[in-house]
């Protein structure tokens, strides 16, 4: 079994789980360990944080991901907003037949 590193430490529960969701999304296997009272005290760490490990081997590539968050579309664009889309798909619907 390949060993883990750690490649990151969070006060909270939910940014730990962001964040490991965003490694998994980039393709690397990551595990979140931390103490929070078997639930009693969800999302709140009892000691050293909330923990990421990767493989050893993707150590590097972890690390530049987590400091480079991914690119957001503030500027603008093309993007629907939900709303539009919302819009678009009450069009797409026909009426009912009663």
């Amino acid at each position: 079994m390949p060993s883990s590193v750690k490649v990151a430490t969070f006060f909270s529960q939910t940014e730990a789980l962001i964040a490991a969701e965003y490694l998994r999304a980039n393709g690397l296997v990551t595990t979140v360990m931390g103490d929070d009272a078997g639930g009693a005290f969800s999302g709140i760490t009892l000691s050293k944080g909330f923990r990421l490990y990767v493989p050893a081997a993707d150590e590097a590539i972890a690390i530049e991901l987590l400091e480079t968050p991914p690119p957001t579309n503030e500027g603008g664009g093309n993007e629907d907003t939900a709303a539009e889309s919302s819009e678009q798909d009450d069009q797409d619907i026909s009426q009912a037949e009663y």
